[in-house]
């Protein structure tokens, strides 16, 4: 099987890469947002185990942690409601993780990198 070699995450990394709380991680396991597996009395989540759009978001070997809204707007040199509005209309792309939208720090730097040229 694919994947087999790749290492489940700790609740709190995942909390950490996904840039919300370990009760929003926890929530998202009840209802079914993440698939959990139980290694001796700890909770973990495989790789495979986050849905496509969010397995997208990051490089395996290294993975980053998403961005909020107000660590995009700062990297892109904008306001949040900038960020939001590039969002709506399809400019940034976006993740929703529980209620909130994140995202992929790989394509933000190369949005920045492309406004930078224009």
């Amino acid at each position: 099987m694919k994947n087999r070699a790749i290492r489940p995450l700790a609740l709190s990394e995942v909390a950490r890469l996904l840039a919300v709380s370990p009760r929003t991680i926890s929530r998202l396991i009840d209802k079914g947002g993440l698939n959990a597996i139980r290694i001796g009395s700890t909770l973990a989540i495989p790789f495979d185990g986050m849905s496509a759009d969010l397995q997208r978001c990051f490089d395996v070997n290294n993975p980053q942690a998403l961005l909020t809204v107000h660590e995009v707007a700062l990297e892109l040199g904008c306001s949040p409601a900038d960020v939001r509005t590039r969002t709506a209309t399809g400019e940034l792309a976006s993740v929703r993780v529980g209620g909130s939208l994140r995202w992929s720090p790989v394509e933000i730097k190369r949005s920045a990198q492309c406004g930078a040229r224009t």
